[in-house]
This record gives structure tokens, C-alpha cells and sequence, in this order.
């Protein structure tokens, strides 16, 4: 696959940013991930935390009717409340029948992650999964919901398929809200280079889950993205 800087329906709508909830929008600050590219390693810094990272995305397509994706994204990450670096090895999977104009999803996309502390298991996961439910509108048929657990932390996440000034949603996740108790707390916006978007004050637990899920998002590749 040739490297590429990924966007979330960049091409559709190229300076197009998500649609934030109020809170959000008002008081927070944006955490662009610097040095971070569209390649298939590099590094990256997003406020106080650095990293690295590896990824990678396989297709296999049999008379455009099979579609199979697999991928792997991995990174380490090193900052505030980590005391040595937290290391992530993360697997993708999609498969998709085409029948006509209807897509049928046997596998639906799902990524997973296996976290790390100098090369031992440590007690934290993560997982994102396609949402879209029989019958949904087939504007947002990407949708993703996902869920973080981390020291204590357990933050849930959705995409966001909603453009600022638009009136219709966009099919692909431009971005992901992060919540806890049905409150929004944070997002990350994909369009163009990822911005971690965390509001002020946040604590430091907080932060670092959102800042360790939201690394998770910006570096695999998502196979509903990826061409």
C-alpha cells in the first residue's frame, strides 16, 4: 500500500472540521499530533506525550464481490502519569460481501488493543467496533463505538459523522467524542492532521486515557478510510 496521510472523508469534504458539542467547543484546547504522517512508521508528539508508531493494512478482494481487510497498528507512548512508556499492539479486521448495490458485513470492522509496560501484559484494554444497526441510514453507516480501559479509566468513544455548517452527515468518521457517564470529555478530530481536543482543566487520569485512545485512533487504518 503506498504511504498516504489519512483524512476522514477528506476527499468529499476537504476543509471540513467535526461538528463539536457545546462544552467542547468553547473551552478546550487542541493538541494537534505533531510529526505524525500518513507513512507506515514515524513519531509523533500530542501535548506533553511522545511516541512512535507502526501500522500496516492488508487487502484482499476476490471479483469485487469478497472484500477482506487485516491490519496491525502498534505504538509506544511515554508522558505524564506513565513512568516508563505504555506499548500498544493493536489488530484490525473487516469483511464484506457485495451483492448488487447492498453491502453485507459478515465480519464488521473491529480493532482491539493489547497494552504493555516494558514487554509485560499490564491490566488495560481497549476496543472499537462498527455500530451500524440493520437498517440504519446509510449515511453513517461507518458509524463506531468503542471503549477504553486504563488505570481506573474506563472512557467509552463514538464517531462523529457530523461536518460544522453541513446538513448532511458524511459516511466516514470525521472524528470521535469521548464520554463518561453520557458526557462528553474530550474528541478527536481526523480530518487532516489528528487534533486531541481535551478540555482545560482536565486530570491527569483522565487525560492520559483520552490521550492513549485517541493515539490508538489516529494511527491504524481504517478500512472504510484507507483506498
Amino acid at each position: 500500500m503506498a504511504p498516504l496521510f489519512l483524512t476522514a472523508a477528506c476527499s468529499t469534504f476537504p476543509a471540513a472540521q467535526m461538528r463539536l458539542p457545546g462544552n467542547l467547543a468553547a473551552e478546550a484546547e487542541r493538541q494537534p499530533f505533531m510529526e505524525m504522517s500518513g507513512w507506515r512508521s514515524g513519531t509523533f508528539a500530542v501535548g506533553e506525550y511522545r511516541g512512535s508508531y507502526r501500522r500496516q493494512l492488508d487487502r484482499l478482494s476476490i471479483a469485487g464481490l469478497f472484500k477482506s481487510s487485516k491490519g496491525q497498528a502498534d505504538f509506544e507512548i511515554e508522558g505524564p502519569g506513565i513512568s516508563s512508556t505504555i506499548e500498544a499492539e493493536c489488530d484490525v479486521r473487516e469483511r464484506a460481501l457485495t451483492l448488487g448495490d447492498t453491502e453485507f458485513k459478515p465480519g464488521r470492522m473491529a480493532l482491539r488493543c493489547d497494552f504493555y509496560a516494558e514487554g509485560e501484559p499490564i491490566p488495560a484494554r481497549f476496543e472499537l467496533q462498527e455500530s451500524r444497526k440493520f437498517g440504519a441510514d446509510i449515511l453513517t453507516r461507518n458509524a463506531r463505538r468503542g471503549e477504553i480501559g486504563l488505570a481506573g479509566q474506563i472512557v467509552q468513544f463514538r464517531s462523529v459523522h457530523e461536518v460544522e455548517g453541513g446538513a448532511l452527515p458524511v459516511e466516514d468518521p470525521i472524528g470521535y467524542v469521548f464520554e463518561q457517564d453520557g458526557r462528553a470529555i474530550g474528541a478527536l478530530e481526523l480530518n487532516g492532521r489528528p487534533v486531541l481536543i481535551v478540555p482545560y482543566g482536565t486530570d491527569l487520569d483522565r487525560r492520559r486515557a483520552m490521550t492513549v485512545a485517541a493515539t490508538a485512533l489516529a494511527t491504524f487504518w481504517d478500512p472504510a478510510v484507507v483506498e
